[in-house]
């Protein structure tokens, strides 16, 4: 955090909210001309008509009923972190600015305007002030202090605490005592807890995961020489990642969600200017493989669908989550996750199959001479009889074929990124900033391997679903022996009539692929989309 940075952030909140900086009575906060110092600002306050002052009860005199109307502008706020370069210290305070210290300088001006209590019309507005329309008393405040680091880990704060203040040019000892008194209260138990607060937030509470995603715990580093560091004009806050938990189900959001959700847009946003950035972030290679590692174990798909492949239905029900991986961090700004093993849970298909329809019998016979076909005219048989005919394989499909694949397959994600910064717009959700892993190369999930034993289960499967469908059929068995002739046995059903490959482990892996499982199982598990906070 640069001090340029925080001092410009100031500037522009004192030219975009004058009020928070400007504070008085009835009387200037209406009337433009009694105050101590011009107000500037941008055009679009006034354009808006907000006030450039916040109004405030005058102040009473002791056991009258007299009220002074009076003002109050933080006129100049300005914040160096060492070795100081922003302002000169005054010799009170043994400049230069030491090492791991900080100086503020605030310049303050107030006035009473004092006026005859029964003056109805005081001023008359003519624009801007001009100088002798109230006397002005303005304290040139300087401190100097330091960061620290108070709470235990998980509710840690970053303190900033004033050990020395001065306030030059004032001839009045007491007046300084006081006035240096109240406002080293001021500035150690008012202001500085509530920005602290806020920069606190950003070093341990940057992120916050819902409970139901997991668990992060941040704490500020005790191996540190200094921590907080105030130096290069930086203030500069280490911290550890001291555990980090994730339950990740990714799931494809309802039509509702998609409705009201939309689609988030994300927006390159240049820098407008050169130099070094205000705030800087870095996360060292440990905490990423903290990361990733809690990510491994934290990881679970689920799906169930239906497809097709080839003349094939396929119905599948599958949980699958990750072990083992690394994590590689090039210099070239990309990581490289390697050899991240899938475990499939559960990995049910229910394979839908189509045989060609087959009948047998049929026809007519002639009983009655004098010739033995039905077919002869006028002359042909007398007596002629039709033969029962009996079909097989009319149904889509005509068999099922459950098989579970559980403990028979192997498979692995190769995942290679870089690490990029949108600003990510939303529809109907508050915009935000995204960290997000950008694919250098498709990321793949390949299945490695597929146990020899399921094709003989495969084989087995059919051959029991065609027997049981002939035999459920209640045709006499010299049909279903004919069928059974026609059919040649499961070999030939298999590689002829199905076209089914003699490998039927590659054709099953040929299949996942084929029906969506693993591209589906890895564009979740690298989407910067399918969880509550951005990847």
């Amino acid at each position: 955090m640069q001090d340029a940075g925080v001092n410009r952030i100031l500037n522009h909140i004192m030219a975009q909210r004058p009020s928070l900086f400007n504070y008085g009575s009835i009387l200037p906060a209406t009337n433009p001309r009694p105050i101590c110092r011009e107000i500037h600002t941008v055009p679009q306050v006034v354009q808006a008509n907000n006030p450039l002052i916040s109004r405030t009860d005058p102040l009473s005199i002791i056991r009258t009923p007299i009220t002074l109307d009076y003002i109050i502008q933080l006129t100049r706020g300005t914040i160096d972190f060492f070795p100081g370069s922003a302002f000169s210290l005054p010799p009170e305070l043994d400049p230069p600015l030491k090492e791991q210290q900080f100086a503020v300088n605030f310049k303050v001006c107030t006035s009473l305007i004092c006026q005859p209590w029964n003056s109805i019309l005081p001023f008359a507005s003519s624009g801007k002030k001009e100088e002798g329309d109230i006397d002005c008393f303005c304290l040139n405040l300087f401190a100097t202090g330091g960061f620290g680091i108070a709470g235990i880990p998980g509710k840690q704060n970053i303190s900033m605490n004033i050990s020395g203040i001065e306030i030059p040019e004032l001839n009045l000892e007491s007046l300084e005592k006081m006035i240096g008194c109240y406002a080293l209260l001021t500035l150690n138990q008012g202001i500085f807890p509530q920005i602290m607060d806020a920069i606190s937030a950003l070093a341990f509470n940057a992120i916050n995961l819902p409970k139901s995603m997991g668990s992060l715990i941040i704490s500020a580093s005790a191996t540190a020489p200094h921590n907080p560091a105030v130096e290069d004009s930086q203030l500069k806050v280490f911290a550890n990642l001291d555990s980090i938990t994730f339950n990740l189900l990714p799931s494809e959001p309802t039509p509702s969600e998609k409705k009201s959700a939309g689609a988030v847009t994300r927006i390159s946003r240049p820098r407008n200017r050169k130099g070094t950035f205000d705030f800087n972030a870095a996360v060292s290679a440990a905490a990423f493989e903290k990361i990733f590692t809690a990510i491994v174990k934290g990881f679970r798909f689920s799906k169930s669908g239906t497809d097709s492949y080839g003349p094939f239905s396929v119905n599948y029900d599958v949980v699958a989550h990750f072990e083992g991986g690394s994590l590689e961090m090039r210099d070239d700004g990309t990581i490289v996750i390697k050899e991240l093993d899938v475990k499939w849970d559960e990995f049910k298909l229910s394979i839908g199959i189509n045989i060609p329809k087959l009948c047998v019998g049929g026809g007519e016979v002639c009983l009655m001479p004098p010739y033995p076909s039905c077919n002869v005219p006028v002359v042909g048989c007398r007596d002629c009889v039709a033969l029962p005919s009996y079909c097989f394989f009319s149904d889509s499909p005509d068999i099922t074929v459950p098989i579970d694949l559980s403990e028979s397959i192997t498979s692995e994600v190769t995942f290679n990124a870089r690490v990029e910064a949108f600003y990510g717009v939303y529809s109907g959700t508050p915009n935000r900033w995204q960290i997000v892993a950008i694919p250098t190369l498709p990321s793949d999930l390949h299945v490695t391997g597929i146990a020899d034993t399921v094709g003989d289960l495969f084989k087995n499967r059919v051959k029991g679903s065609i027997d049981n469908l002939l035999s459920s059929s209640k045709a006499p068995d010299w049909a279903i022996n004919l069928i059974y002739e026609i059919l040649g046995g499961i070999d030939n059903i298999i590689r002829n009539i199905l076209n089914i490959p003699e490998d039927i482990g590659k054709w099953f892996i040929d299949m996942i692929h084929k029906i969506g499982i693993t591209k589906n199982l890895s564009e979740k598990s690298c989407c910067s989309e399918c969880y509550p906070c951005a990847c």
